[in-house]
C-alpha cells in the first residue's frame, strides 16, 4: 500500500501530532500503521508511556532480507490507544543516534518495509533538511505532506525549501496548513503557485494547499498523551479537520498491490 510521509520545514507546527491524528481517524480497512522516522528521535514512547521496545531499531533489524513483507509489523508495532480506536505504532527512540542508524535499512534499495503489501505506513520525518536521513524516505513517499503555519515566516521557508523539496519528492508534495496562520488555503496557494511559475520556473509543478487545521488544544492534549480520550474524541475540531485531510488525501493513497514502480521508488530512494 502507499507510504505518507509527513515533515515540517521549520519549526514545530505539530507534525508528530497531525500524523497521529490521521492514523487514528483512518479508515480500518487501510491497516495504518504510524512509523516515527524523525532523525532527531521519537516523541509517542515518552507522551504516551510506551515501552522502550520494539522500536524502530527491532523494525530496522526484522526488515533485513525480508523485502516488504507485512508480517514485520507483527512483531514490531505497539498499540496506543485512542478511546474505542488502536493506533499501531512503531515508535523510535528518544535519542536520534539510533533512529540516524536504522533509517537506511529502511529504505536501501529493493527494501520495501516502508510501504508493504496491506497497510497504509504513515511516516513521522520530522523537520526536512537536505542532509536529513529521512531524505530516502520521502524520495519513497507517494505523498509528502509538508505542514506549516501559514504566516510570512513561515511561507518564507516554505519557498526556501520548495525547490529542494521537489528534487527529493517522486509522489506529489502536499502543503498541510497547520494552525495559527494569517492566510487561507486559497492565498497560500496563490503564493506558492506564483513562486513555482515565476522563480523556480515551475508552473506546471503539482503542490497542493490543504488545511488550515483548527487550533484544538483540547485535541492536541489527547494525541500528545496528557488527556484522556472521551466518547466523542472524534467529533473534537482538530479530529474533524484531519479526518477531511484524509478524505481529500484518500486518492493519492489509493490501496494497490505492489509493482514495477514501487520498485523503481525503493532503487531512486537507494
Amino acid at each position: 500500500m502507499p507510504l505518507l510521509a509527513m515533515c515540517s520545514v521549520k519549526g514545530a507546527p505539530g507534525v508528530t501530532t497531525a500524523a497521529l491524528g490521521l492514523a487514528a481517524v483512518a479508515d480500518t480497512w487501510a491497516r495504518v500503521v504510524l512509523v516515527e522516522c524523525d532523525p532527531a528521535g521519537g516523541d509517542l514512547m515518552l507522551r504516551h508511556g510506551l515501552a522502550a521496545k520494539p522500536s524502530l531499531v527491532d523494525l530496522a533489524s526484522a526488515a533485513r532480507g525480508t523485502g516488504g513483507d507485512p508480517a514485520v509489523y507483527e512483531a514490531v508495532t505497539q498499540e496506543l490507544a485512542l478511546g474505542d480506536r488502536v493506533a499501531p505504532v512503531v515508535v523510535a527512540p528518544p535519542g536520534g543516534a539510533q533512529s540516524r542508524a536504522a533509517l537506511p535499512e529502511l529504505t536501501r534499495a529493493g527494501q520495501l518495509v516502508l510501504s508493504p503489501p496491506g497497510r497504509l505506513v504513515v511516516a513521522d520525518c520530522g523537520r526536512f533538511e537536505v542532509s536529513s536521513p529521512a531524505r530516502p524516505v520521502l524520495a519513497l513517499a507517494d505523498v509528502v505532506a509538508v505542514q506549516v503555519r501559514a504566516t510570512a515566516d513561515g511561507l518564507a521557508h516554505v519557498r526556501e525549501h520548495l525547490a529542494e523539496l521537489l528534487d527529493v519528492v517522486t509522489g506529489r508534495l502536499v502543503v498541510l496548513l497547520g494552525h495559527g496562520g494569517l492566510y487561507g488555503e486559497a492565498d497560500v496557494a496563490e503564493v506558492l503557485g506564483r513562486h513555482l511559475a515565476e522563480e523556480l520556473m515551475a508552473p506546471d509543478a503539482d503542490v497542493t494547499v490543504l488545511g488550515p487545521l483548527p487550533e484544538d488544544r483540547q485535541a492536541a492534549a489527547l494525541l500528545s498523551g496528557g488527556l484522556v480520550a472521551g466518547r466523542r474524541w472524534q467529533r473534537l475540531p482538530l479530529l474533524r479537520a484531519l479526518q477531511g485531510v484524509a478524505g481529500e488525501l484518500a486518492p493519492l493513497l489509493v490501496t494497490a498491490p505492489h509493482d514495477e514502480a514501487a520498485g523503481a521508488r525503493a532503487e531512486t530512494a537507494g
